[in-house]
């Protein structure tokens, strides 16, 4: 992972800034540069004497409170920049902010929703997510990521130039976390059993190479840590994630044209939802 940005979004609401903690330890292994935002305006400002008032006195207290998380990390050596936004609509300003300050990657707390909600696609992370210029890492706890397995997602089931462009994305990124982290990277795909693999991933007929042994060929990993399962694609990647005690998950969700709608809700916001491993998205 080049040195960059990591864009950390800062909950105004909770003590716990599980991202924060993540975006630190990512910052010392690849040198980036954090940029602490916190967007927040109040519902009610019948406190205060006008709406500029509230305003003024709101980012004065976002400030302060970003300038204190942003010490210790400033006196461990780290490049930290603070930006307190007043605005409703906390999505829409972070993906704004990323363009203000060039960030690589959106760093954002997330938890497992269930029920009901998990079926509510215009949910916070899910908007965030679909309109974020860079990646966006959802982060779901804050311990170390100790078993330096990164696992990467990608679609084989057909040759279009559009899902191979994604699996690019996708492999490049989680490559580049791999080698930050000083992780091992891991391939999950399904398929379905009929699919032509030469014709899929583009290489020379060879009848006696393995489907395995052939998308590890193509993506340069390991033969080892490629895991092909055939059927569902969520199904596939929750198995392989529990399976190999993946610290994080790489996903594709917004791809180009026609692909749009068939990655977003069909895998990825599915798959978010079911697991406790932190999920960094691509587009």
């Amino acid at each position: 992972m080049p040195q960059s940005t990591l864009l950390v979004v800062i909950d105004p609401t909770s003590d716990n800034q599980t991202a924060l903690k993540r975006a630190e330890q990512l910052a010392v292994d690849t040198g980036a540069r954090l940029h602490l935002f916190c967007c927040y305006q109040p519902e009610d400002i019948g406190d205060f004497h006008s709406r500029h008032d509230a305003k003024h006195t709101t980012l004065l207290e976002l400030r302060d409170k970003l300038e204190a998380l942003a010490k210790p990390l400033r006196e461990e050596g780290l490049a930290v920049s603070v930006e307190p936004y007043w605005n409703q609509n906390w999505q829409e300003s972070v993906v704004h902010a990323c363009g203000r300050n060039g960030a690589g990657m959106v760093i954002k707390s997330s938890y497992c929703h269930r029920g009901f909600l998990q079926h509510l696609r215009t949910r916070s992370d899910f908007t965030l997510i679909r309109k974020a210029p860079c990646a966006t890492l959802l982060v779901k706890e804050d311990a170390p990521w100790t078993n330096q397995r990164i696992l990467a997602a990608v679609n084989i089931d057909t040759a279009d130039a559009e899902h191979d462009m994604l699996n690019n994305v996708i492999v490049t990124e989680a490559q580049r976390l791999a080698n930050a982290t000083q992780s091992d990277l891991h391939l999950v795909a399904a398929m379905d059993h009929t699919a032509n693999m030469a014709d899929v991933l583009g290489l020379l007929e060879d009848e006696d190479q393995s489907r395995e042994s052939a998308i590890a060929e193509r993506f340069g990993v390991n033969l080892d840590r490629v895991h092909i399962r055939t059927g569902k694609a969520t199904e596939a990647i929750l198995e392989v994630t529990n399976d190999i005690n993946a610290d994080v998950l790489v996903l594709g969700t917004v791809a180009r044209h026609g692909l749009q709608g068939a990655l977003i809700g069909n895998t990825a916001e599915k798959v978010i939802d079911q697991l406790d491993v932190d999920v960094l998205t691509v587009t």
